[in-house]
């Protein structure tokens, strides 16, 4: 089973800061522009901790990990950081437009401290492979720190109704937090400190499975620290170190307000190819069907099934249709599920991107770059910013979910779970979370 702890979060203190001004998206998808605007908005803004994305130049530069330190000793100091006086879980509630239809969605997640486990050896699965300077980024800071500024993004099946029952309990009292984000999403937070409901939440998790949704790299890199700092029982009863564990937040299989985003694959213009050439050697596999710009918008949301979307430029669209999936499926990698082999980012990596663009998956970080916006591709597209751009059909949790559980790891930049989880609006701090006893509950800092 997956042991998940109530924990005294970090955050901020809403009398000393506003928090729509504080809090900002996860790392990875501030663009640059973006995260100056951050460093403007508030001498305090999260960015300060949890950096923007690094180049290669920048991760060999310690000193802004270093400031990112110094940064937070400061801020704790002048009590701009604090903690919670007692363990609880936190229930946040999102409620967000959805990005391509006029709705309201509604999404709620539990926040609590996850037990590390290695990946094949319990409770936690993955569902994606990793890029490994992003994990080279993320581990200097988190040994600057000791400090997780952002949740992994989990999901888990919750088959009682056990969430909502513990949203209803919340009903009439003030949350923690309440507030809305530069995307429009309203957010509110509620500590669940009860006895009663801290058994609740922790019975939730009793013979569970759970599924990293996001975050992977963060998950992958806090192993990587556990293992470094690691040190076996410590005298006197069970011993855990702050560092066994990961700040997570937990989302039903069943929320209606999960959403799963396809990532779409940009081919930069440093790729040569014939167009002409290219055309012909797809119908090998695909029945290709000339399209609109609207058509191709249409299957990034889900609401086409024919097959994925190629373009050229606006005006030139085609729809790829796989002409036979056995035949396509002696072409990829053997002995793998039937489900992998659906997948609309491996028919476009193993039939087209290797084989007829030479790309190999080694580096597609240079010749590839990814998207959820169909929008931004065919910005891309007009600018001469990419050579062609293939875009996916979204997949759904229960594909997620048997891919998972037969061992297998969809290629990275697959999925894009929508919202993300802000960074900076709770924090778990391993220094301050050593237990001495880790069946009681207590905690000591």
């Amino acid at each position: 089973m997956a042991t998940v702890e109530s924990f005294r979060a970090w955050h901020y203190e809403p009398h000393q800061v506003s928090l729509e001004r504080v809090v900002a998206p996860p790392y990875d998808v501030i663009s640059r522009t973006y995260q100056e605007e951050l460093y403007a908005r508030d001498s305090h803004n999260v960015i300060r901790l949890i950096l923007g994305q690094a180049t290669p130049e920048e991760i060999k530069q310690d000193e802004r990990y270093e400031a990112a330190r110094k940064h937070l000793e400061a801020w704790t100091k002048e009590n701009v950081l604090v903690r919670d006086q007692t363990p609880a879980y936190y229930l946040q509630e999102t409620t967000y437009s959805h990005p391509y239809r006029n709705t309201k969605l509604t999404r709620l997640a539990l926040f609590g401290r996850l037990k590390l486990e290695a990946f094949g050896s319990g409770s936690v699965y993955p569902h994606e492979k990793t890029h490994a300077s992003a994990k080279e980024d993320r581990m200097k800071l988190l040994r600057a720190t000791h400090t997780n500024f952002s949740p992994i993004f989990l999901i888990h099946q919750d088959s009682e109704g056990k969430v909502d029952k513990i949203r209803k309990q919340l009903q009439g009292e003030i949350p923690l937090f309440d507030f809305s984000d530069d995307q429009g999403a309203a957010h509110r937070v509620w500590a669940v400190s009860a006895t009663n409901a801290i058994q609740n939440v922790a019975g939730l998790f009793r013979d569970q499975k759970v599924f990293i949704a996001d975050g992977h790299h963060r998950y992958e890199t806090a192993l990587r620290f556990a293992s470094e700092t690691w040190v076996s029982q410590k005298s006197g009863g069970n011993y855990a170190r702050g560092c066994d564990y990961v700040m997570s937040a937990f989302v039903r299989f069943s929320d209606p307000g999960l959403l799963i985003l396809p990532i779409h694959r940009i081919v930069l213009p440093s790729v040569s190819f014939d167009q002409m050439q290219l055309i012909e050697a797809l119908k090998r596999n695909f029945i290709l069907h000339s399209v609109t710009r609207s058509v191709l918008e249409k299957i990034s949301e889900g609401t086409a099934q024919d097959g994925f979307g190629l373009a050229f430029s606006e005006d030139e669209c085609y729809v790829l249709e796989l002409k036979d999936q056995m035949a396509a499926q002696r072409q990829m990698p053997e002995g793998r599920a039937r489900a992998w082999y659906g997948l609309d980012v491996n028919l476009v990596s193993y039939l087209i991107l290797e084989p007829l663009l030479g790309i190999q998956s080694a580096h597609l970080e240079k010749s590839v770059r990814y998207s959820p916006s169909s929008e931004e591709v065919f910005n891309a597209l007009k600018k001469k910013e990419a050579a062609l751009a293939f875009l996916i059909r979204p997949t759904n949790v229960e594909r997620i979910k048997e891919i998972c559980e037969s061992g297998e790891l969809m290629p990275q930049k697959s999925t894009y779970f929508y919202p993300k989880f802000s960074s900076g609006l709770l924090m778990y701090r391993h220094s301050a979370e050593n237990r001495t006893d880790s069946s009681s509950g207590e905690e000591h800092a």
